[in-house]
């Protein structure tokens, strides 16, 4: 063939020209899957900063509620003033949360081993350098879980069920009176056990300083992306 080839030169026209065309028929796929993985890993960012702010905006009240429930322990009058919050600070003071970070489209380009289809280095390595950030988090997540559980350890039998229900509904005050407060003040007086393990729940600094820098991070991704993309940014 290719000495036939090397004896007509239509024949050698035709050679380059066919691998010319597999040529660009290969980059207008690879441009075609590239824009595919964008607009879904910017998806996947929509839905990861809307759980992230959802993680600082809880963290934040958390907090709140440790320290009312701190300063209760030395001034009862604050659970005659407030028994709602009080009954809500025993239980949710404890609770954390943390943000589902979707990877699944990057999972996926490792996978099938499309990283080289991308041409924007930079912005690949800085998506890689996310998710890597987010994955070394999970030692820190798993501590944070066992201090939950064994805050929820502690105050079991503090709260009646009832009041238990009441403080359960996220973003409604529970309902319940000053007396019925009162009872359970006394009740968590008589655990000491309890009264010392709040301030390890209380500060989420640590909590909200990381979730900001993922959210600057994914923030900032999704921008660039969209920006690769032709798109115009979208609202924070």
């Amino acid at each position: 063939m290719d000495r036939d080839c090397a004896r007509f030169p239509d024949c050698r026209s035709g050679l380059l020209l066919a691998f010319q065309i597999t040529e660009w028929n290969e980059a207008r796929r690879d441009r075609a899957l590239e824009r595919d993985y964008l607009e879904r890993i910017a998806a996947e960012l929509d839905h990861s900063i809307g759980e992230i702010e959802d993680s600082i905006y809880l963290a934040r009240g958390r907090e709140k509620l440790g320290r009312f429930l701190m300063d209760c322990v030395d001034d009862q009058d604050l659970v005659r003033a407030e028994p709602g919050r009080f009954i809500a600070a025993v239980i949710q003071a404890g609770y954390t949360f943390s943000p589902t970070i979707r990877a699944h489209t990057f999972d996926e380009i490792k996978s099938v081993g499309d990283l080289a289809i991308f041409r924007d280095k930079a912005l690949l390595f800085d998506i890689s350098e996310f998710y890597t950030d987010v994955q070394s988090a999970t030692q820190w997540h798993y501590l944070r879980e066992l201090a939950q559980t064994e805050y929820t350890k502690r105050r079991a039998g503090i709260l009646t069920y009832a009041q238990t229900t009441e403080a359960m509904k996220f973003g409604d005050v529970p309902k319940v009176t000053a007396d019925e407060a009162a009872g359970t003040y006394a009740r968590m007086l008589e655990r000491p056990a309890f009264i010392e393990w709040p301030p390890t729940m209380t500060n989420r600094g640590d909590d909200i300083r990381i979730y900001e820098g993922w959210l600057a991070m994914a923030t900032d991704l999704r921008a660039r992306i969209l920006a690769a993309l032709g798109e115009p940014p979208r609202r924070p």
